[in-house]
């Protein structure tokens, strides 16, 4: 369970790096094209470039263009998967129940980022959804570290 919960902070970290560098990219060349783009409805440059990549698409509404709490979704992403691997490497009762309750929330902003994604963008993004996956898959593997019988 606590290896489940490394490896899938791993695997999420490195999506969110790509996804970084991916925006960063994107910023310097607009014209440049990821591996994750595969056509016209189908690309994670425009899904991560669009106002929904960062802040989830309302920080900006809510705190404003410029404030710190209007960041990337990416560099949110680096920070949840960095502490998921850092509570799955501490096995304390409270770490436990911190990583639970933050995969809860990773997976509603999952389930609302999917929402923009088929119904508003309209596109498919394959980073995108693999950090989901990943999110249910912390959900999954941090519900059974608090719930298990020891």
């Amino acid at each position: 369970m606590i290896i489940d919960q490394v490896l899938l902070g791993l695997a999420g970290l490195a999506a969110s790096l790509y996804s970084i560098y991916v925006k960063n990219q994107h910023k310097k060349n607009p014209k440049y094209k990821a591996l994750c783009d595969l056509g016209p409805n189908a690309s994670c440059t425009k899904v991560l470039s669009s106002k929904y990549g960062t802040g989830f698409g309302i920080a900006d509404t809510l705190f404003g263009k410029n404030s710190t709490l209007n960041q990337s979704n990416s560099n949110l992403g680096t920070i949840f998967y960095t502490l998921q691997i850092i509570f799955g490497l501490l096995p304390i009762p409270l770490f436990s129940k911190l990583a639970l309750v933050s995969s809860v929330l990773a997976c509603i902003g999952s389930l609302y980022l999917a929402f923009i994604l088929a119904f508003i963008l309209k596109d498919l993004c394959l980073v995108c959804i693999t950090t989901y996956i990943i999110n249910a898959g912390l959900l999954w593997s941090n519900f059974r570290t608090v719930y298990s019988k020891h």
